[in-house]
């Protein structure tokens, strides 16, 4: 629905309400009002005054490169982050006689730095070029 309801504010020439995507999308003004608010935290979707109206109006954000990078930060902050924490607990947590395991754990931590060095690059440099590089011969001295 995120989707559609972004799509929809994108095409427009014009803000919508929440009763205009209602009707243009054929669901609920509530299922709507909970997208859009999400959208709104995304960054990908924003509030917009219209002179003499009491109703909220929104607009999509048109620059689509700011919004795959918005997004792509999002995905990674709810699955990537949490994940790579949760591989630096258990490397920490692992009996040193589980070497196999901490082997694994430890690919498995390269691995998911590279994906975090790629998104870091995507989203605006962010990441440090001598890092990423070191990250990518890393990479490209796995088996």
């Amino acid at each position: 629905m995120m989707a559609e309801i972004y799509a929809a504010l994108y095409v427009s020439p014009s803000p919508l309400t929440h009763e205009d995507m209602s009707e243009k999308l054929a669901t609920s003004r509530s299922n709507i009002s909970t997208n859009v608010r999400m959208l709104v935290d995304l960054g990908v979707v924003h509030k917009v005054i219209v002179r003499g109206e009491r109703k909220d109006y929104y607009s999509a954000e048109d620059d689509i490169t700011k919004v795959a990078k918005l997004l792509a930060l999002a995905k990674k902050r709810k699955e990537l982050d949490p994940a790579m924490e949760i591989i630096d607990k258990a490397i920490v947590a692992a009996d040193e006689s589980e070497s196999a395991t901490i082997h694994k754990l430890e690919e498995l931590k390269r691995h998911m730095d590279f994906v975090n060095a790629i998104f870091h690059a995507f989203v605006g440099g962010e990441a440090d070029p001598r890092t990423l590089a070191n990250v990518i011969r890393v990479k490209e001295r796995l088996p």
